[in-house]
């Protein structure tokens, strides 16, 4: 590690904490993650991380873990997220890669070492693998002890709990589509689009278009039913067809 005058370098590049020499796991730690989310620097993030998880971080192992893990590096970041077994997303990032399996990493693919990793992220509250979860009860990818879809739903409720737009959306999809409950259906459907979360989500556009059409859907019927109930209230005798 080469150190500048006042900090320590990096690709001739000097950084310091607050004017001085980074020496602690926290200061190795702060500069890291002012590495990661300033795009100009982002490259310099690991080398920094690595200096404070080898100090003891564990904040900066579990973001080694995830930068890692969305950079496709598997072999580079199993050793960390396995390390950070009290981060929600290192155990989901676990699960994902043992339904996927990565054997260059060490991991043989197996829904129900997935499954456990997505409980333990869903233990400490990870929204992610509630998902995860509901998905792989609905596809009957692990033993269920009543319908999936009833498995499914409690977890996509649980992420909708959360505030997360597709655990609403995915909520009100089962509701609308297999339990045919079009009101609790509507109220997720509207969450879901009142959600600002929603926006960034990768499928929005999916989660937009499908929730405002059933949007319509559901009040289109419940306003037609209301207009029969009526019809039924003033004519009752009448057969139900409009006389001309």
């Amino acid at each position: 590690m080469a150190e500048g005058t006042y900090g320590v370098l990096w690709n001739g590049i000097e950084f310091t904490v607050d004017g001085r020499q980074p020496v602690s796991a926290d200061d190795f730690h702060q500069i890291g993650l002012h590495c990661w989310s300033s795009p100009p620097h982002r490259a310099a993030a690991a080398f920094f991380l690595e200096q404070a998880a080898a100090k003891g971080h564990d904040g900066a192992a579990e973001l080694l873990g995830h930068i890692c893990f969305v950079q496709g590096d598997y072999v580079q970041a199993v050793p960390w997220l396995r390390q950070s077994s009290g981060s929600p997303r290192a155990a989901y990032y676990l699960g994902c890669l043992y339904q996927q399996g990565a054997l260059d990493a060490g991991i043989a693919q197996s829904y129900d070492d997935a499954a456990d990793h997505y409980r333990r992220a869903v233990a400490l509250g990870e929204p992610e693998a509630m998902l995860a979860l509901g998905n792989l009860y609905l596809e009957r990818l692990l033993p269920v002890s009543r319908a999936p879809m009833e498995h499914a739903l409690e977890h996509f409720l649980a992420a909708a709990h959360k505030g997360h737009p597709y655990g609403q959306f995915r909520a009100a999809e089962l509701y609308r589509t297999l339990y045919a409950d079009p009101d609790r259906a509507l109220a997720l459907y509207e969450q879901c689009l009142a959600n600002p979360a929603r926006s960034g989500h990768a499928l929005a556009s999916l989660m937009t278009l499908q929730s405002e059409t059933a949007v319509r859907e559901i009040r289109w019927d419940r306003n037609n039913q209301a207009m029969e109930l009526r019809r039924q209230a003033v004519n009752p005798d009448s057969p139900g067809r409009t006389a001309f």
